[in-house]
């Protein structure tokens, strides 16, 4: 009998062991990096480094990751414990991550008994002073923060993101979910991509819906997404938010956020935010809402102006186009970004007209104004320290040298940046 019941015991170990899931074998990170750990050099897509993208159907590759107070996530375990996972790729800097952080806590509310969801904040996606990860380009956005270099100020701007410091006048929506950091390397970014990416995948393994823009139904590229329908599909289950954009004969309206005014001030240097929103009145019909800036008067060439709406535009951009489900709302913010070496009062005024497409509705139209009282916060040599100059970047983060009349980021060794333009 005894002979049997230990035959009986290896075969019931066996039937377990085969019944774990297999994924790919781990991207790395075997331990929890350590706070100096350096991050390792970031190589933009568009510069020598392309994604090779994950789809429908793969076997996902396993890892482990951690939070800022050192808890951990292993895929496979998660997956090995019956739930199924949807996480998305985060940035602080990145307004389309931030703005759709509601549906993901929604998400994590419903259906948290059967699918584990959570972020992983990688690579920033609009660093202050260096070049964007996806496109090698600089554009300057809010909240103004540089890339990171150690593990250790991931894991602040994880904690700032977490809090809404350092975001101006911008509180991001609560994250109610674990939010993981990428390894010093990189190794979660180079796999996955993001950020906004998101990943729903079945127990198994096996990728059962990829967003590249999570649950946007106006993303800047690619088809419109909706997360509540591919976990209906995924559970068999009627989540009652599977809703399609079918019409666009719908109405909307514009509102400046609670506190907020059109007419806002701060210090040279500053980046001054002003923020609202736009809401789908309708029922039940879509909205498209075009944007257009029709007027942007600034003090000088060294200041600027751009638009958020899911996505921040280029300050050269002055249209762009958004649609609304049903009931939706949709940030929108307008930035003036001015020059720490004009000493103030300046004044720059923006004109934006947002016009329904179907023609149902007379335009509406705001006037901001952005003011500086007074001298620059940002001083170059605070603590009298010399600095060196590393590299001079254009408005697009290429290589340049110095040139008159034209704006240009001048990067130091110390790792602040000045854009200048020198009038001869």
């Amino acid at each position: 009998m005894k002979k049997l019941y230990i035959i009986a015991t290896l075969l019931f170990t066996s039937s377990i062991l085969i019944a774990q899931v297999q994924l790919l074998p781990s991207i790395g990170l075997s331990s929890q990096p350590q706070d100096a750990d350096a991050v390792c050099t970031i190589v933009p897509r568009t510069q020598g480094n392309p994604w090779i993208p994950v789809n429908v159907g793969d076997t996902m590759a396993d890892f482990t990751l951690w939070d800022i107070n050192g808890n951990s996530v292993t895929l496979s375990n998660v997956l090995n414990s019956g739930k199924r996972v949807l996480m998305v790729a985060g940035s602080y800097t990145c307004p389309i991550f931030r703005n759709h952080m509601t549906e993901l806590n929604q998400v994590a509310a419903q259906f948290g008994n059967d699918i584990e969801c959570f972020v992983v904040y990688t690579v920033e996606a609009h660093p202050t002073g260096s070049v964007m990860p996806s496109s090698g380009n600089v554009n300057p956005t809010n909240p103004p923060y540089y890339q990171p270099t150690t593990y250790l100020e991931r894991k602040n701007n994880v904690s700032d993101m977490l809090n809404g410091v350092g975001s101006g006048n911008y509180v991001p929506t609560p994250i109610n979910v674990p939010v993981y950091i990428d390894g010093p390397c990189n190794e979660w970014w180079q796999y996955y991509d993001g950020p906004n990416n998101a990943y729903l995948i079945d127990t198994n393994g096996v990728l059962f819906a990829y967003h590249s823009w999570f649950n946007n139904t106006n993303p800047p590229s690619g088809p419109p997404t909706n997360i509540w329908c591919d976990i209906d599909s995924l559970l068999g289950v009627n989540s009652a938010n599977c809703t399609q954009v079918t019409s666009l004969a719908g109405t909307f309206d514009f509102q400046l956020k609670v506190g907020q005014s059109a007419s806002v001030s701060g210090n040279s240097g500053d980046i001054i935010d002003i923020f609202g929103e736009l809401i789908n009145t309708s029922n039940s019909d879509g909205v498209k809402v075009n944007l257009e800036r029709v007027l942007n008067t600034l003090p000088s060439q060294t200041w600027s102006s751009s638009m958020c709406t899911g996505v921040c535009l280029p300050s050269t951009q002055d249209t762009a186009s958004v649609i609304l489900s049903a009931g939706d709302t949709l940030d929108f913010s307008f930035h003036f970004f001015t020059d720490p070496l004009m000493a103030g009062p300046d004044t720059a005024m923006a004109k934006v007209k947002f016009t329904n497409d179907n023609g149902s509705q007379s335009p509406i139209q705001r006037m901001y104004r952005g003011i500086t009282v007074g001298h620059a916060t940002y001083v170059t040599d605070l603590n009298g320290k010399e600095r060196k100059l590393k590299m001079i970047v254009d408005v697009l983060g290429r290589d340049s040298k110095h040139l008159p009349n034209v704006p240009q980021f001048y990067i130091y060794d110390d790792g602040t940046v000045e854009k200048r333009i020198v009038i001869e």
